[in-house]
């Protein structure tokens, strides 16, 4: 290696040597020429540099032009692209004294019409790394014209306007990187940069006036020009090159081109203004230039009633202001009122666009251009200039006079656009727009309060709303008082609910000391008034509407610590016990003061640095530790009122009780869970005096099913509260908590078994409860399998909800727990109940990662194995082994059972299963379908749908004769839709392999089924060429949207999508539509409820039949009603297969109907994972199916979404 060595060179080079065998030409040939330049620039013994490698390629460029003739195109393009791979690697002190001897080189194959654009765009490479070695004196020199930087300057200037868009992109990036990188002197700006701007202002006149001149039909071919023209600009814009005295030109200019209503040219408009905007704003040297561009840009302010050039002028001020603020906000801020009053100016307008842009204009200006931090107030915390305080003080009054001005009746007309304005101000100024805003807020409050005569309603309510929360509730009541209780004053209660969505980080002493009074003023009034009277409704409304208020005045209020005191908490606790109806309301007030000072003592809110300053962090913290000591006694009044309240409407006091457990010290918490504990035990031990008794009687035990509307007995309530503080108990507690596992999971009562899992399912979310149950990992582990057969159906679900938590953490010694309760999760699977059936495959699944990452099974502690059996290690194998056992069960439901359990776990796991495994467990199950039991075969044809999808091809191929003999056995079976499933799966081989390969493996006397699916592939091409189609096939053959992959698998019998397209084609573009007509009186079209007869869909005719179907009854060819009372001789051929249960139970969750909106299929909705409702206890009892059962409208629920 020697001296001369350049890596940087070398690497360039060495990617394009590698090409020499390169199948394509262009490729090729570069490396050959490279290769040629390097074997005579070895024979000349010339060092390989970047100097060398210029020169030759420049003597090669002579050779292929000659006479500024191009005599070979494509040696030219290959050494042209090399001298602009080359050139920046070659010094610059060449490049500057041979500048005048390679521009006269490189100018043919820029000017010559016969250059090619890739020999152009490598020709610019070069000019742009010349020209970008010159210096200032070079750029000066003006001896030579023809042969001077300018000259080359203006030649790429031409090519920034060329018709070929990738000429013209990499002429503009040329000249963008000529002028961001001028040659050292005293000026910033680059010698190149006037005639650049001279170019391209000339080149945007000259293409204007053609383009008035043409005639509409050229009018694209125009803009395309002008369209080049502001890109230049911009790219020049972008450099911050644009000279001072042109910016008055281009400003007129980008207006004048904002005014077309093209939007492209719009577009490129003010594409051009904001970079030049953003350029001068990034440069600190260039905030005296922007004072000129506001200027000029403000002086040319145009006509406030001309519609063309007003809208756009505004938009480019706001993007000027925006861009200023940034550059210098204090410069911007004493700008600010020269702003507000050239706008404002436009609310005069008669054009409802000009108002509207006026608006939006100011709205940009003081959101975006006033900064949050120039709002502070200056303190230590935040150091803000006092003059800058004083500076936006100044203009937030003079702000404030201006908007006062607007709200007269000269600007009735855009009266809404200025209240949306006000608004965005409160919005935005929040505590500083008090008190120059407050008699606007005044003036519009008087609007309001006239309903009968202002139009404006909602936006007035939205300013009143956002002066709540800019301004608080004392500051908006001061300028309009309620007046409630005043008859004689205009009362304004219609600032009740604005006050409810309003109200936060308010004074909590306000609603003690202004609002509560005025509930007992209307309590005494109802008191005194007849209660049915419409004055007392009214009355009581108001009481609502007043109470409604206090969880919002909780909601982070700045005064807690000094107001809610042990008095406040007290009156409010008696409240809840005496009126029912306030329940809610105090318990989301008593909620909100707890998580809204967590949430905003963990960091929320932390870049709003205005609340910050008026409510600090610590006092939040205050909060948190004020509320931590009074936690103890607002627990035991939320413990009683729970005791006292119907599991329907327990869900609020749950959620309330969570945030105060969360803040209570551990002592506080150890002596709640003593006395939730003690008070259980005392429950049961009534619980078993009551059943002996009931037993000594004669009686019926206690039913272990809520109604509707009864309290629980006193242990399932102290059970839900245990389960409640299971996660906020200390370690300490742990033992006693399990020790109530230990003695509620036996008893014989499915409410108290429910929530007895409930407590190791909440113990193991935290990594504590983990660490403890590990320690007592072997009992629990024996309870659970001691407890499978005393397991009451509705805590089924409970129980695998803890299952799928504690089969994670199980230790590599402990895997034998998995075949101990493998069978009851697998016969779970045919659970009647919906949760069961998800949760036990879900159980599945995670056992099945377990077994994966491996460990020992040791199977001599699995229930009834032998002592002596080896273990063995974990794996998927194995596991899948396990389930095999189930294959050989004594009842079909067993065996159906697994071979459903195989099916998900082969689908979910198909892509870790080896070759060998995959093959022997679909031989195994497939030898099922020679069962004669209709509910084995109907979950084995699942499998094999699955395993169709899942095998490797050729596996499928080798076994497809058996698998297709199988498989006809049933394909004359109708009843279980038996056929339809055959045919379905050979549809899908069909696909797979082909029709032929299909009809060879089938056997003989089935292969009229082959032909019938040919015979109707064909007629639906045929009718969908046609387009015979019916927008209901269409419709029918769309995909559906399955919820996950495996019901995707084993459901959708569409075609695939390699399939042939015609047959999902529409027959053509438009939807049809269809006009509902009555037989009894003719269409009259002229009659607007005709309107109301039109539908995408086409009706249908219903028939007898029709009917007779709904109801579920068959009809014989008489239309008679026939019921078959005949029973199935295979009880369980009507139960659906595990995999249709999994299926069935995604189904009926959760669909996107209508704008996204999800919405549930049946009437009863899934429970949530930790839902401690009892109501889906018991499925619901069958009802009698009648053709004459009315649809009712469901009861409605508790809307918190939680059931106890």
């Amino acid at each position: 290696m020697t001296s001369d060595y350049d890596p940087e060179l070398e690497a360039k080079l060495a990617k394009i040597r590698v090409h020499a065998s390169s199948k394509l030409e262009n490729q090729k040939h570069m490396a050959l020429i490279l290769s040629a330049v390097e074997e005579n620039i070895q024979e000349q013994n010339n060092p390989r540099t970047a100097v060398t490698y210029f020169v030759s390629f420049m003597s090669l460029l002579d050779r292929c032009i000659q006479d500024d003739i191009i005599t070979d195109n494509a040696l030219a393009l290959s050494t042209a692209y090399f001298l602009d791979l080359l050139a920046p690697l070659t010094p610059k002190s060449l490049l500057k004294s041979n500048f005048a001897e390679i521009l006269t080189k490189i100018a043919p194959a820029i000017t010559n019409e016969q250059a090619e654009a890739p020999l152009i765009r490598s020709s610019i490479g070069v000019l742009e790394t010349l020209l970008l070695s010159q210096d200032l004196a070079s750029w000066k020199n003006a001896s030579s014209m023809n042969i001077s930087p300018k000259r080359g300057l203006m030649g790429l200037l031409e090519l920034t306007l060329d018709s070929r868009p990738k000429v013209r992109r990499r002429a503009q990036e040329a000249i963008s990187k000529i002028l961001s990188n001028p040659p050292p002197g005293p000026s910033v700006e680059h010698p190149g940069s006037l005639d650049c701007a001279d170019f391209a202002t000339n080149k945007l006149i000259e293409t204007m006036r053609l383009q008035k001149s043409k005639r509409k039909s050229e009018d694209r071919s125009a803009n395309s020009a002008v369209i080049h023209c502001l890109q230049l600009i911009s790219q020049i814009t972008n450099t911050n090159s644009w000279p001072n005295v042109r910016i008055e030109l281009v400003c007129d200019l980008l207006l004048e081109v904002a005014k077309s209503s093209d939007q492209f040219l719009i577009t490129n408009a003010f594409q051009a203004f904001e970079n030049l905007f953003n350029s001068m704003s990034e440069d600190e040297l260039s905030i005296d230039k922007f004072d000129s561009v506001i200027k000029i840009i403000l002086d040319l302010k145009p006509s406030v009633n001309d519609t063309h050039l007003a809208a756009p002028w505004l938009a480019v001020v706001a993007k000027a202001s925006t861009a200023y603020s940034n550059a210098n906000q204090t410069r911007f801020i004493k700008k600010f009122p020269i702003f507000v009053q050239t706008i404002i100016q436009f609310f005069s307008s008669e054009s409802e666009n000009i108002c509207i842009s006026t608006s939006q204009c100011l709205i940009a200006i003081i959101t975006e251009g006033i900064h949050d931090d120039s709002l502070l107030i200056p303190s230590k915390q935040f150091p803000i200039s006092p003059k800058l305080y004083e500076s936006v003080d100044e203009s937030i009054t003079q702000l404030a006079e201006a908007v006062n001005s607007l709200l007269s009746v000269k600007y009735n007309h855009c009266l809404s656009d200025i209240l949306n304005l006000i608004s965005c101000i409160f919005i935005k100024l929040r505590s500083r727009a008090n008190p120059d805003f407050l008699n606007c807020l005044e003036i519009v409050g008087a609007w309001r309060s006239d309903e009968q005569n202002f139009q404006y309603i909602q936006e007035a309510d939205n300013v009143i709303g956002s002066a709540i929360g800019a301004l608080g509730p004392e500051a908006v009541l001061s300028v309009l008082p309620l007046n409630l209780d005043s008859p004689k004053k205009t009362g304004r209660a219609w600032l009740l609910p604005l006050l409810r969505d309003n109200v936060r980080n308010a004074n909590l002493s306000y609603f003690k000391t202004q609002l509560a009074p005025l509930i007992k003023f209307f309590e005494q009034k109802i008191a005194s008034s007849t209660g049915d009277s419409v004055h007392a409704k009214i009355f009581a409304t108001i009481i609502d509407q007043i109470w409604s208020l206090l969880p919002h005045f909780c909601d982070l209020p700045t005064d807690m610590p000094t107001e809610f005191d042990d008095e406040f908490a007290s009156e409010l606790a008696s409240l809840m016990y005496s009126k029912v109806e306030l329940r809610v309301t105090i318990c989301q007030a008593f909620k909100s003061l707890v998580e809204s000072n967590l949430v905003y003592s963990s960091g929320a809110l932390s870049e709003d640095k205005l609340l910050q300053q008026q409510f600090p962090k610590e006092s939040a913290a205050a909060n948190i530790e004020v509320l931590s000591k009074m936690s103890s006694k607002l627990l035991s009044v939320l413990f009683n009122v729970f005791s006292q309240t119907v599991p329907e409407l327990r869900g609020f006091i749950l959620e309330t009780i969570e945030p105060y457990l969360q803040i209570s010290s551990q002592d506080d918490l150890v002596d709640s869970f003593k006395k939730v504990c003690l008070h259980l035990n005392q429950a049961l031990e009534e619980d078993k005096k009551n059943i002996t008794q009931a037993q000594l009687d004669g009686k019926k035990l206690p039913n272990q099913k809520l109604s509707t509307g009864e309290i629980p007995r006193l242990s399932v309530t102290m059970m839900d509260l245990i389960v409640v503080m299971v996660k906020y108990i200390p370690e300490s507690s742990y033992n006693a908590l399990l020790s109530i596992f230990n003695q509620t999971v036996a008893i014989d009562d499915s409410l108290i078994q429910k929530r007895s899992y409930r407590i190791i399912a909440r113990l193991l979310e935290t990594e504590s409860g983990k660490n403890a149950v590990e320690q007592f990992l072997p009992q629990i582990e024996s309870l659970f399998i001691d407890s499978a057969e005393t397991t009451h159906i509705p805590a089924k679900a409970a129980r695998f909800q803890a299952l799928l938590r504690l089969i994670p953490i199980l230790p590599d010694d402990h895997l034998y727990f998995i075949p101990s309760i493998l069978s009851e999760v697998i016969i779970t699977i045919k659970d009647p109940k919906e949760r069961s059936r998800l949760l036990a495959y879900d159980v599945l699944k995670a056992m099945a990662f377990r077994m994966q990452k491996g460990g020992v099974v040791i199977t001599s502690k699995v229930p009834g194995m032998d002592p002596d059996t080896p273990n063995t290690q974990a794996s998927l194998s194995e596991y899948f082994t396990m389930c095999s056992a189930g294959l050989a069960g004594s009842t079909a439901h067993m065996i159906g059972a697994t071979i459903n359990a195989i099916s998900y776990l082969f689908y979910e796991f198909r892509n870790d299963m080896d070759r060998d495994l995959l093959n022997e467990v679909s031989s195994t199950v497939e030898l099922f379908l020679t069962s004669k039991n209709r509910e084995i075969v109907n979950a084995t044809l699942g499998f094999v749908k699955v395993s169709i999808l899942t095998l490797p091809s050729d596996v499928v191929k080798e076994n497809l004769p058996n698998l297709l003999a199988n498989l006809m056995r049933w394909s004359h079976e109708h009843r279980g839709n038996f056929k339809t499933k055959v045919k379905h799966m050979v549809e899908r081989l069909i696909r797979k392999f082909g029709a032929d390969l299909v009809e060879q493996a089938i056997p003989e006397e089935d292969r009229k089924l082959i032909a019938n699916i040919k015979k109707t592939k064909r007629r639906e091409k045929r009718k969908a060429v046609e387009g015979d189609n019916e927008p209901e096939k269409s419709k029918a053959k769309s995909k559906t949207g399955f919820t996950s992959a495996f019901e995707d698998a084993i459901y959708n019998d569409s075609e695939d999508s390699e399939d042939d397209g015609d047959e999902d084609e529409p027959s053509n573009g438009k939807s049809r539509q269809y006009i509902t007509e009555s037989k009894d009186e003719p269409l009259d079209l002229l009659d607007q409820q005709t309107l109301a007869r039109i539908s995408s869909s086409k009706p249908k005719k219903f028939s007898k039949k029709d009917l007779a179907a709904k109801a579920g009854f068959r009809t014989n060819q008489e239309g008679k009603f026939v019921i078959n009372n005949k029973i199935d001789d295979d009880l369980l051929d009507n139960k659906a297969s595990g995999i249709d249960a999994y299926v069935e139970a995604v189904r009926n969750g959760p669909v996107k109907g209508q704008r996204n909106k999800l919405k549930y299929l049946r009437g009863k909705k899934a429970n949530n994972d930790e839902d401690f409702g009892d109501e889906s206890d018991e499925e619901p009892a069958a009802t009698k199916k009648n053709m004459f059962n009315k649809i009712r409208k469901p009861k409605q629920k508790f809307k918190a979404g939680r059931k106890l």
